[in-house]
């Protein structure tokens, strides 16, 4: 009876880690749901209200700022390319577009599940500082950005975990 509940177990572990994405890419204003307002509140983020969504690239893009303008000036964002590109390369200019649109510097950052990432515990964009990191897995590309913090690390490593099971 042991070996049938270990292997139960087994095969229902395995078969969620490889469970589909549930947003697809192309999706427009569904990309902003990657996150929500209580995903923000679970790992420490006060003030999160439903996304407003700002598609182009014929629903490829997605700017989602769930408090303020965007996190350049003090709220909280999701910046979803999804896909970024045809292939990798493409993905990685516009990772690198997206990290170029700050004034500070990012650093290297390991996150299980993505292919390359970096952030900034206080960059700065023409307002006060502010949290962020940019990702990407393959054609995904996505940054998030919230108010500067002592566990702005912790909290955007949770939200980027979230959204790396959900795109």
């Amino acid at each position: 009876m042991r070996r049938r509940h270990l292997a139960w177990i087994l095969v229902a572990n395995a078969s969620a880690a490889h469970a589909e994405p549930s947003i697809k890419p192309k999706s427009g204003a569904a990309l902003c749901t990657a996150l929500t307002p209580a995903d923000f509140k679970s790992v420490g983020v006060a003030n999160a209200d439903k996304p407003k969504p700002n598609v182009s690239d014929g629903g490829a893009s997605a700017y989602c700022v769930y408090g303020g303008k965007s996190s350049a000036t003090g709220g909280i964002e999701l910046d979803v390319f999804h896909p970024a590109g045809a292939n990798a390369k493409e993905a990685k200019a516009t990772l690198d577009t997206a990290v170029g649109e700050g004034s500070s510097p990012m650093t290297p950052i390991k996150i299980a599940g993505a292919d390359e990432a970096v952030w900034s515990a206080k960059a700065v964009s023409g307002g006060p500082p502010f949290a962020t990191i940019a990702v990407r897995r393959a054609t995904l590309v996505f940054v998030i950005g919230i108010p500067t913090g002592k566990e702005a690390e912790t909290q955007l490593r949770k939200l980027v975990e979230l959204v790396l099971k959900r795109l």
